[in-house]
């Protein structure tokens, strides 16, 4: 049987050992979009945007143990959701490492998961480093997360959003025109969850709004970051 967590073999080339954000490159590429850098100390890997901020992290000795407390209400939410209705779809804008969809694999076998991330190297990263599978449960599409949503007809039973950039949450994913796609192609009953930042409360307010026109909303502050989860469910 095919291990679908092994490491695809990657022909990009890796420089010489330097160290940065207190541990040791060891592996850069610059995309069309900026520098994107692996980080190894002796206990964990991380991903880095030209930044010493993580965007993801994979702990050597519990590689399916979620870093970041914003991931774990993700994941619990997901799960509490699973007990009322099984899943057989999900769809996750922003892929990061892929920490979450790899936990998501092994919690639920049968989730059939599609992956979109606007840059093909991060998607290429998250498999060549941080230990994405390579499954036929997982399908993956570089494209910017709103022309995905203009072009996709397919529904899914939850619909995970985790888009930002540098300067925080892309002015297009709390428009109308998204925030109604979302609805659109989640089915009935599903799950939106929506990973809002409080540092850039307009943005924020314009989704929670949106949401809260229509039916109840439950927001989840994150103790350890401005990260705040917003959980919507559809009847």
């Amino acid at each position: 049987m095919v291990n679908p967590f092994r490491l695809k073999r990657s022909n990009r080339q890796t420089p010489s050992p330097k160290q940065r954000y207190g541990g040791e490159i060891i592996h850069a590429e610059r995309d069309e979009y900026g520098l994107i850098q692996v980080i190894d100390t002796k206990i964990c890997r991380s991903l880095h945007f030209d930044s010493p901020v993580k965007q993801s992290r994979y702990f050597f000795q519990a590689p399916l143990n979620l870093a970041f407390e914003y991931q774990q209400v993700l994941e619990q939410k997901i799960a509490e959701f699973s007990y009322k209705k099984p899943l057989n779809s999900l769809l996750m804008l922003g892929v990061g490492g892929g920490s979450l969809a790899s936990k998501l694999f092994i919690s639920e076998p049968k989730l059939q998961m599609t992956l979109v991330d606007l840059r093909r190297s991060v998607i290429d990263i998250a498999h060549d480093f941080f230990h994405l599978p390579f499954h036929t449960n997982i399908k993956t599409q570089a494209q910017d997360a709103a022309v995905f949503m203009q072009h996709n007809r397919q529904t899914f039973d939850v619909i995970v959003v985790d888009v930002f950039n540098e300067d925080g949450m892309p002015n297009e994913f709390c428009q109308p025109a998204f925030l109604n796609q979302l609805v659109e192609q989640v089915k009935a009953p599903g799950l939106v969850l929506f990973n809002l930042w409080q540092s850039t409360p307009e943005p924020t307010l314009k989704v929670i709004q949106f949401f809260e026109s229509l039916g109840p909303i439950e927001l989840f502050p994150i103790n350890s970051s401005k990260n705040l989860i917003l959980q919507y469910q559809t009847s």
